[in-house]
């Protein structure tokens, strides 16, 4: 029974250590992202699809430096909910119950 504990310990400790956030977001890198998927977070808008090119810069950094970028001025300018569906049209980049900047996403805990 003991050793069941000690391999678990083992893998979340081994799965936490393998988490390292993107750290390549340099100054532009998040509003480039922004640039690439404006069109599907525009305010009083309904969501649209995200061209190929936001997915790919999304996917690059799993939208750390877009959400790196999403402070309360911004998310004045975007419709922050889009976050969650433009996540999820790329593949589930975002956790749910995380934060996305100042937005959390939807679910979780």
């Amino acid at each position: 029974m003991m050793k069941i504990y000690i391999v678990m310990l083992i893998l979340l400790v081994a799965r936490a250590s393998s988490f390292k956030p993107y750290r390549g977001c340099g100054v532009t890198k998040g509003y480039e992202d922004f640039g690439y998927c404006s069109k599907s977070l525009r305010l009083n808008t309904p969501f649209f699809p995200p061209i190929p090119q936001c997915c790919n810069n999304l996917k690059i950094d799993k939208m750390y430096c877009i959400c790196d970028a999403v402070n309360p001025r911004l998310a004045e300018q975007i419709d922050v909910k889009k976050l969650s569906l433009l996540s999820q049209a790329c593949g589930d980049l975002l956790v749910p119950g995380s934060y996305c900047g100042v937005y959390k996403v939807p679910g979780g805990a």
